[in-house]
């Protein structure tokens, strides 16, 4: 056969996408808030957004959580009017615990899912060829100690242990006398290591006991994440026989991909009138180093199928956080909050799941203290998402050489709206005389 199509190559888009899939649903104030919660620190989230905040918390506090994400996609091609993916709901969790040691130590741990992807379409849709499914999970684990210098400034840092597991599949336009075509499906797991630093400082009170206005800010930095993708399997079924010595049943693969930095600058200004009411404002700016993701290399385990290594190409950018958070009688919460997120990615990068569209999400959220042990949160996201020209290359192997067959043209539409649920528990904390330091 002349003609070998880039089988494996076809397939990155898709990893990409899973792997570099950020999942902004932590901490169900936070998300209330935009995101926005470098420099509040006012909940056991403080763990993952800025582990020097849990010197700001007394006593032990638990926030365990969940989302629901409800995502809509659909695609228009000039052959198709609509086409939808078949994509379930996800289900992120978390689980932050802060605990008070002395006046001056905290120690901390989180589980969450910081990164993942789901993403399927019928089998016969018109681009199967590019992507039919793909799932990502991953858990992270993350140990914490927070150290107060002084009054007004603390210290934290935590190790991040990250496990992780994917799949993807797609059709293979490789025909013979028994098939149309084929399929290749890749799956694997693996294992990275980080670390997440972070500065607090509640650095100026105006006021007194009825009326005071608190100002703070927040440094926080996430390290790169590098997962080794070891002992991969790739299993290409209803491949033409004089193809199979290069796409075999079944090989092992071995890849890496570098999850990126994060630093982020935080500011919240807080007004309290007594116990009538508080409000307060936050703001975080990101700064994502993805330009970390450059290259993704597949090491095939069977010498004659082709490795691969495609560069990625990908930009840092720049993430606006803003949050508000009304409380009134320090029993009831309203919150609001929107965030911009700049598309790292270019235009020659994209795929039908991922097409490279910066996007405002906006959110919102109630919360109700229970008693002085217990409260419960609520948090709501709304996304959308649509793009009108874009274009995936494709291209074909002759004689050794990729040569461009065409481009894969479409409109993408998204809608997502998330969901979540946390509940809060307080327990061993002293009483002081500022206790709406701690909420």
């Amino acid at each position: 056969m002349k003609r070998i199509i880039l089988i494996v190559g076809a397939l990155l888009p898709a990893f990409v996408f899973a792997g570099g899939f950020q999942l902004n649903v932590q901490g169900l104030k936070a998300i209330a808030m935009g995101g926005a919660f470098s420099a509040v620190a006012s909940d056991a989230s403080t763990v993952f957004f800025n582990p020097a905040g849990m010197c700001n918390l007394q006593g032990h506090q638990i926030t365990a959580g969940v989302n629901i994400i409800d995502p809509h996609v659909s695609l228009q091609t000039a052959e198709t009017a609509n086409i939808d993916q078949t994509s379930g709901l996800g289900t992120p969790f978390h689980i932050y615990y802060s605990g008070q040691i002395n006046e001056k130590v905290n120690i901390g741990f989180l589980v969450n899912n910081q990164f993942g992807s789901a993403s399927s379409f019928d089998d016969d849709w018109q681009g199967r060829n590019i992507i039919q499914n793909i799932s990502l999970k991953t858990f992270m684990f993350q140990p914490s100690v927070s150290y107060k210098l002084h009054d007004k400034i603390s210290v934290g840092a935590g190790f991040v242990f990250a496990m992780g597991s994917f799949s993807t599949e797609k059709a293979v336009p490789l025909g013979s006398a028994l098939t149309n075509e084929g399929k290749a499906r890749l799956e694997g797991s693996g294992t990275g290591m980080g670390f997440n630093v972070g500065l607090y400082s509640q650095f100026l009170t105006i006021g007194d006991d009825t009326k005071k206005t608190k100002f703070a800010v927040g440094l926080n930095y996430k390290s790169q994440l590098g997962v080794e993708l070891n002992n991969g399997e790739a299993q290409f079924t209803d491949i033409p026989i004089s193809l199979r010595d290069k796409f075999p049943s079944t090989t092992g693969f071995n890849s890496k991909i570098t999850l990126p930095s994060v630093f982020t600058v935080g500011l919240s200004v807080k007004h309290i009138k007594a116990e009538d009411w508080s409000l307060e404002f936050a703001y975080d700016l990101n700064y994502t180093g993805w330009s970390s993701y450059d290259t993704l290399a597949f090491d095939f385990e069977n010498e004659t199928t082709p490795d691969s290594k495609q560069i990625q190409d990908w930009d840092n950018v720049l993430t606006h956080r803003l949050g508000l958070d009304f409380t009134y009688k320090m029993k009831y919460s309203v919150r609001a909050g929107l965030y911009y997120d700049n598309t790292p990615m270019k235009d020659y990068l994209i795929s039908p799941h991922l097409p490279g569209v910066s996007q405002v999400a906006y959110t919102a959220g109630l919360g109700y203290k229970v008693n002085d042990k217990v409260s419960i949160d609520f948090s709501f996201i709304r996304q959308n998402a649509s793009r009108d020209d874009v274009s995936l290359t494709s291209y074909k192997f002759e004689k050794g050489d990729p040569i461009e067959t065409g481009a894969f043209k479409y409109k993408f539409n998204r809608k997502a709206n998330v969901y979540g649920l946390a509940v809060n528990l307080k327990f061993g904390a002293k009483k002081k005389e500022e206790a709406t330091t701690t909420e």
